[in-house]
């Protein structure tokens, strides 16, 4: 006999103890003979693979009905066997759920708020249809709960999901956190902040109507906004490096200073921006194999298309916060010249393709000794491929932007039928070729091989004269504010010709100890640099000499009006350049890390 399938969760949260109690039931075929149960090795949208089953314990299965209990033993790194099932079995366990690592993947349950996600729920790899969950909360949680749209209410605190895949991508909210709501062409935006920092009474509410703006624009870009109602889930904590979009919400980690500092308020909006454009761009808009991943969950599935899907999302942040306000023209173009700057100092651009990095996510998302000579960041190329587009269209046309041609690429290939994997590299080059004759080949230099980006060229098409300048360099990465520590060496650099590694601590300059200011000063003259380096236990010296490396310093308008005017509405701002106006080129912000090379 054939009955149908469901699964239930039965969560209950102990904020004290940061722990979760899962009861999950099982009925119809689905529970019947050896049952396995998986967490997921990674989630959408998330570029690595996580332990979550190292926070399962006291695991114990049972019949429903007669109480017997039943064998359970672990199988793999992910998942646990159930043996003997009889149509209705009840699995109960425990789980640690305060990992600052897993939060963004797996939510956190803190000793005020929670955030809770399906991911530390374990799932049955032969049920991909409906299952539902009810909360049991503390008592003064109990009427304290957001829940972003796309389930069912059940009752009181409980919902119903269309799929597993849904209830991963759900975050729900609980416990002490505010919770502020802007309506944005008639569609409810939330922001629930679990926790604040200074100044956050005096600034939370302009926050709010800069991310709302924001909105707004991608909604006239789009005609419509893809779900019901949107919710960001926001935080301060230094800990919660969040930035994961999902279906109809996101979480962000913003910086302690969002609401002091205007540049990191203006960070914390671009972080809100990229997530809500991915509510298009890879959350629906799914590159192959991605829209199809209930087979992937313990896997990985691996896609030739993020430069687009991630490439793109980043293009439309910085754009998206310079049509808002929040960027100027001057700091969107130099964006961009940092991008292009930043990605050609490494010596992968001329190696690596965009689409090659793509499919090594796994591999390369994460920062490590030696990415330079082997990996390029998608993210970064494919923002310049969408400002090349961009670039081409408006310089072919009045009419064409890549706004239109990208809504209309949304559409087109938005769902392909239940068995479509989503669009492949392919379907981009045939499709933009169908809005301008040879973007489709200007595509694939870029994506297919390496180099290949015309962003300079096209600068100067735009109405930019591009000034350079000779520097010396001696092929140095340092990441963030990590110097004296050596983050990588350039292999194609008088420092990768030296013995110089990563991780090297540089100690002492031509016999004297280190400090910026000298390691500046001796980096910028012709002749050779002796740095003693720290390498483990070992003090070790190098010399190694400065060489002469070009780099964009700066744009100056050379226009006309008709120019200005196309830039104008591009950036939708008041656009009007002096002839011989200078742009610096200084600004660049990149949420990944600011490597510099010195």
């Amino acid at each position: 006999m054939t009955t149908t399938s469901n699964v239930h969760y039965q969560v209950s949260v102990d904020p004290q103890r940061h722990e979760l109690t899962v009861c999950m039931r099982l009925t119809g075929d689905l529970a019947r003979g050896p049952i396995r149960l998986e967490t997921p090795t990674w989630v959408p949208g998330d570029y690595s693979f996580a332990p979550l089953a190292r926070e399962l314990f006291e695991l114990q299965a049972h019949d429903s009905h007669s109480g017997a209990p039943l064998p359970l033993w672990r199988d793999g790194w992910q998942a646990f066997v159930v043996d003997g099932g009889a149509g209705d079995v009840t699995v109960r366990y425990r789980a640690s759920a305060y990992a600052a690592e897993f939060g963004e993947q797996a939510g956190i349950v803190d000793s005020e708020y929670a955030v809770l996600l399906g991911t530390r729920y374990l799932h049955s790899p032969d049920h991909a249809g409906p299952c539902s969950v009810s909360y049991e909360l503390p008592e003064a949680w109990r009427a304290s709960i957001h829940h972003p749209s796309g389930a069912t209410p059940l009752g009181a605190n409980g919902w119903r999901y269309p799929s597993y895949e849904i209830l991963l991508d759900t975050p729900v909210v609980m416990g002490g956190y505010r919770l502020l709501e802007r309506t944005v062409q008639g569609t409810p935006f939330y922001f629930a902040f679990v926790d604040s920092g200074v100044g956050f009474d005096e600034g939370v509410e302009a926050f709010v109507d800069q991310v709302a703006q924001v909105a707004a624009g991608f909604g006239r870009m789009f005609g419509t906004f893809p779900f019901e109602d949107y919710t960001f889930v926001l935080s301060l904590n230094p800990a919660a490096e969040w930035g994961l979009e999902h279906l109809t919400s996101t979480m962000c980690g913003l910086s302690q200073d969002v609401f002091v500092d205007p540049a990191q308020n203006a960070i914390g909006v671009r972080v809100c921006a990229h997530e809500l454009f991915h509510a298009w761009n890879v959350r629906r808009l799914r590159p192959a194999p991605l829209l199809q991943l209930q087979h992937a969950l313990t896997c990985g599935s691996f896609s030739e298309g993020l430069w687009m899907a991630e490439g793109f999302t980043r293009y439309y942040e910085f754009l998206s916060c310079t049509r808002a306000g929040i960027y100027s023209p001057g700091q969107f173009f130099s964006s961009v010249v940092g991008y292009l700057e930043h990605l050609r100092a490494v010596p992968a651009y001329e190696r690596v393709s965009a689409a090659d990095s793509s499919l090594a996510t796994y591999l390369n998302h994460p920062k490590y000794p030696g990415r330079p000579a082997s990996s390029i960041d998608y993210y970064d190329k494919g923002m310049l491929i969408a400002f090349d587009v961009d670039a081409t269209l408006r310089l072919g046309s009045n009419t064409q932007t890549l706004d239109r041609s990208f809504r209309g690429f949304f559409e087109e290939y938005l769902s392909g039928g239940r068995d479509h994997e989503g669009y492949t590299n392919d379907d981009v080059i045939t499709y933009f070729d169908s809005q301008r004759a040879g973007l489709g080949a200007q595509i694939g230099a870029a994506v297919r091989h390496p180099g290949g980006l015309g962003t300079e060229a096209l600068l100067g098409e735009l109405g930019f004269a591009v000034q350079h300048s000779t520097v010396l360099q001696l092929g140095i990465m340092f990441l963030n504010q990590g110097a004296p520590a050596i983050y990588n060496v350039l292999d194609n650099t008088p420092a990768g010709n030296s013995g110089l590694a990563p991780d090297d601590v540089i100690t002492g300059i031509n016999g004297y100890p280190y400090t910026p200011a000298a390691l500046a000063w001796a980096s910028a003259k012709t002749a050779p640099v002796a740095l003693e380096v720290l390498r483990g236990h070992r003090r070790l010296i190098f010399s190694v000499t400065p060489a002469p490396q070009s780099k964009i310093s700066a744009l100056i308008w050379a226009g006309n009006e008709t120019q200005a005017a196309r830039l104008a509405t591009w950036l939708e701002n008041d656009f009007a350049p002096l002839p011989g106006e200078r742009f610096a080129t200084e600004f660049y912000e990149n949420f990944h890390g600011i490597e510099t090379v010195v």
